[in-house]
């Protein structure tokens, strides 16, 4: 099956944007990349389309639990075969993943960083046919980036215990000096990135006076009542009065920072993306790897 077969009877594209064929077939050609593009550019598609036409399985590293969820589920809708390892999941989950796994029916397998550096996953999927390794929100390997995890620049090791096997290193937030530290961090072969534009005619940007930021807040959205938005605060508990507030004045709105329980972080997103929750006031902890349409 061919790239632009997988593309339209499995995907229902007709025709690849950018550089995605060509970040594809290199990467099934057995190379590194490092591709940047921005959210909703198609950058999953880098991975997955490979994922599909070589033998084997590919392994996704992704840092939250929501995005590998989301991943999972879209990939189940089109009748991939793809599975998430996280602290979410019960033992007997588990159990079948690694099952299919070695029946060498998974295609795609979302783990984290933690999860994959462990000694014993580690020991097991080196017995396993990988194919290819895809480092999702690359910056976070970065000390440059906003989001940088110490546990992304020990991914370093895979060119040790995986020498022929490429690595994928996708992100939506990249400058240059980010950009070069990604593949000095991950050890890309390949130093030249696929980088798309930026450019995005669908968003302005107004700044405006902080006085009466609540009224001024309620009267925007008295203006757009159909849409669904992130209202950035810059502390926890501004997140949850701003929530309050626009609760109260009947919006489902709800917080989101780091001090949340990862049960509730995780019923706020996923009420986000399902669109019963129309509005999240959040931290910076909240945004990153969000496709969502209608924002």
């Amino acid at each position: 099956m061919t790239i632009h077969h997988i593309l339209k009877d499995i995907f229902g594209f007709s025709q690849f944007r950018g550089q995605q064929e060509e970040v594809i077939n290199s990467v099934i050609d057995g190379n590194d990349a490092l591709v940047i593009m921005p959210t909703g550019g198609g950058k999953s598609l880098c991975y997955q389309i490979p994922a599909l036409v070589n033998e084997g399985l590919t392994v996704v590293i992704s840092p939250l639990i929501a995005l590998m969820n989301d991943q999972v589920t879209a990939m189940k809708q089109l009748d991939v075969a793809a599975a998430a390892i996280h602290s979410n999941i019960d033992s007997g989950e588990s159990s079948e993943i690694f099952a299919a796994i070695d029946r060498k029916e998974l295609k795609l397998l979302y783990v984290s960083p933690e999860k994959l550096l462990s000694s014993g996953f580690l020991a097991y999927i080196k017995r396993q046919e990988i194919s290819l390794f895809a480092i999702d929100e690359a910056h976070c390997v970065s000390v440059w980036g906003n989001d940088f995890r110490p546990e992304y620049v020990k991914l370093s090791i895979l060119k040790d215990e995986f020498p022929g096997v490429p690595t994928i290193a996708l992100t939506a937030t990249a400058d240059h000096a980010t950009q070069t530290d990604i593949i000095k961090q991950l050890r890309l072969k390949n130093d030249k990135p696929y980088l798309s534009s930026f450019e995005r005619p669908n968003i302005s940007t107004e700044a405006k006076s902080g006085l009466k930021r609540a009224e001024q807040i309620l009267h925007f959205l008295r203006e757009h009542p159909d849409g669904a938005g992130i209202i950035y605060c810059l502390s926890r508990k501004s997140t949850e009065r701003m929530a309050d507030k626009l609760a109260a004045n009947g919006y489902k709105a709800r917080a989101y920072h780091a001090g949340l329980d990862a049960k509730t972080r995780q019923a706020v997103q996923s009420g986000f993306q399902n669109d019963t929750l129309q509005i999240v006031c959040a931290t910076i902890a909240f945004g990153m790897g969000i496709d969502k349409p209608n924002i």
